[in-house]
């Protein structure tokens, strides 16, 4: 029955990736830990990681509750903090300019998150919102859009003993997601301060998207795990496209993942995780290279000091990653420094972002 389960669960993951829809946008708001591990641990203990990684990882804990999680990020923070202020606020055209140069394509700038979420025995829940001001365009056409999104999560996950070392955990989530955005402001408004009149602003609605995750996860009690997911399963959903006036087809995020984890605690002050993870397999396979297999590896690690102080650090995709983790009781402190490819090849177009993390977690 157990080995009838296992290949179910797998052929399940496998069909769905097979008939999957490639995806245009998606709203998955990401664990601080996988984040600054380069977003690799997809195995590892952690049922946060449940809500957008790997549903089986809502069985790793009884009961967790984040009431609430609040991040604050900064987007292509290098070339801010590069910036020519002084002459910025001289309203010098040479310094506007040069601002201009710096943002390409749909990338965000400024972002919130809010988050709560509660498992209790394989259950979970959460729900989530997010509001950014991503920049669109290049040179003198750059425009800023906010953009507000929202989400909840729900599902489960269950942990099956096959043997005494070893253990199958599988679980399944559903999300809704909706989407609000606006037509692109005047980039050189908002730096004159200029604030753009209201009734010019055109905000758009993306209908809400309903799309599934499914996942397992093999854990050997030497700390080794190995797991497989499928995530952003789910029909389309349709949106008017500010920018060009017309209507588009959306599809959920889908992505088949893989990865390889270890875990271990020594003493009572010293723990050490590794992970290495591959992302969008499908994708990987369609044009199998070695600058491709970089671009979908993502690998890190974790030393936690005691029992409150965690150092991360990780490759996603070549580019790096570190955290510092800090919890004091309830309270929970961490600070980020990521890397993402805002193209489809590395390389093309990367952009750093420093993100500050606060949350009450019991």
């Amino acid at each position: 029955m157990k080995r009838f389960f296992i290949i179910l669960v797998l052929s399940v993951i496998l069909v769905l990736s097979l008939s999957a829809v490639p995806s245009l946008t998606s709203f998955r708001p990401l664990e601080r830990e996988y984040r600054a591990m380069g977003e690799s641990g997809m195995s590892l203990k952690g049922s946060s990681k449940g809500f957008s990684v790997n549903p089986a990882a809502l069985s790793t804990d009884k009961f967790s509750l984040i009431l609430p999680s609040v991040s604050l990020g900064v987007g292509s923070f290098y070339d801010i903090m590069s910036l020519p202020f002084d002459e910025i606020m001289e309203g010098e055209l040479g310094a506007v300019s040069e601002i201009l140069t710096k943002f390409t394509g749909f990338i965000p700038l400024l972002d919130a998150q809010l988050s709560s979420s509660l498992v209790l025995h394989g259950f979970g829940f959460s729900i989530d919102g997010d509001l950014a001001v991503y920049s669109l365009g290049e040179g003198l056409s750059t425009g800023l859009v906010p953009c507000l999104k929202t989400g909840t999560t729900f599902g489960y996950g269950h942990r099956f003993s096959l043997t005494p070392s070893l253990d199958l955990e599988a679980g399944i989530v559903a999300h809704n997601t909706s989407f609000f955005y606006s037509t692109p402001i005047d980039i050189n408004l908002a730096l004159d301060l200029v604030l753009q009149d209201m009734e010019n602003l055109n905000f758009s609605f993306a209908k809400t998207s309903l799309f599934f995750d499914v996942g397992t996860t093999l854990r050997s009690s030497s700390g080794f795990s190995l797991a497989l997911s499928a995530n952003g399963i789910g029909g389309s959903f349709t949106s008017r496209d500010v920018v060009k006036d017309e209507t588009v087809t959306l599809y959920p995020e889908f992505s088949l993942d893989a990865g390889v984890g270890w875990e271990r605690v020594f003493w009572s002050w010293l723990g050490l995780k590794a992970a290495l993870d591959i992302k969008d397999i499908t994708g990987l396979f369609s044009d199998l290279s070695f600058s491709e297999l970089l671009y979908h590896m993502n690998m890190g690690m974790k030393l936690n000091l005691t029992k409150g102080l965690g150092l991360m650090c990780g490759l996603k995709g070549g580019y790096p990653s570190f955290g510092l983790d800090l919890k004091l009781f309830f309270f929970d402190l961490s600070l980020l420094y990521t890397t993402d490819e805002y193209s489809e090849k590395m390389g093309y177009n990367p952009r750093d972002t420093l993100s500050v993390l606060v949350g009450l977690e019991f």
